[in-house]
């Protein structure tokens, strides 16, 4: 299944313009959690408290909450339900986490409208998912990573794409920058280089993108890959899961 997106520039505008909030009373979930969202490229504020979010909400309408359930003020399922039944939050999507996995408090969560009970010790695929379907207007399924890495294009002449890197990448696409823009449904066949692992593909060009209209403001395309040997597929995904993962101690988001 392709992994579909609108033009970089609508995304780019459209999530300058929001923010998630996550609300935990325990510092070390909270560091863990927002060094998640940080690396799926999400803007959010924090809140340690059912109070503080609930203040928050009314000065500035997050896109998201992601709200823990043992909250030193008051209980997870309590904050959801003011979220809900005030006008200014109530369309706004929930996500609750929970510290063990539990399906008479997951029902609890659905009931009071929110989308989703995440199990800690939370799983990054599984997290990045499920906000990706709360606020992407065309969600993605994997996990994508901002890095920079080298890569070649093979069929096209030695000085056409001197230079060109890797913005973002994830196992079924990503975002080559270069400056040498060429036709939509292009295939190129490319040699991307990670960590000293050479791997070949194939790649249709899905958009182009000039300067400053590019994810981040950077000229170039946005490919889908669509030949790659699956040894190498779940090489980048693992590649990509230890990158957003790391220095997270396991058990700690």
């Amino acid at each position: 299944m392709a992994d579909q997106r609108t033009h970089p520039s609508e995304n780019s505008a459209d999530k300058k313009r929001r923010f998630l909030m996550v609300v935990d009373s325990d510092a070390r979930n909270l560091s863990c959690l927002s060094t998640l969202l940080d690396r799926f490229n999400y803007q959010f504020c924090i809140a340690t408290s059912a109070g503080e979010a609930l203040e928050s909400a009314m000065v500035a309408v997050p896109s998201l909450v992601i709200t823990a359930l043992g909250l030193k003020d008051m209980h997870g399922f309590e904050l959801m339900r003011q979220l809900k039944q005030n006008p200014l939050t109530s369309q706004v999507p929930l996500i609750a986490l929970n510290s063990h996995e539990d399906l008479d408090v997951k029902k609890r969560c659905l009931e009071l409208g929110a989308l989703g009970c995440l199990s800690r010790p939370l799983d990054a695929e599984t997290l990045y998912r499920t906000v990706q379907v709360a606020v992407e207007k065309n969600p993605r399924s994997c996990m994508r990573l901002r890095t920079v890495q080298p890569i070649k294009v093979n069929n096209m002449p030695d000085d056409g794409f001197y230079g060109a890197y890797t913005l973002d990448l994830s196992e079924r696409g990503m975002f080559l920058r270069t400056v040498n823009p060429v036709p939509v449904h292009t295939r190129l066949s490319l040699q991307l280089n990670i960590d000293g692992r050479i791997i070949e593909l194939e790649a249709t060009v899905l958009y182009g993108c000039q300067a400053g209209g590019g994810p981040y403001c950077e000229p170039g395309l946005g490919l889908q890959i669509v030949r790659i040997a699956p040894k190498d597929q779940q090489f980048i995904r693992q590649f990509i899961r230890n990158e957003v993962t790391r220095g997270i101690a396991p058990g700690n988001a």
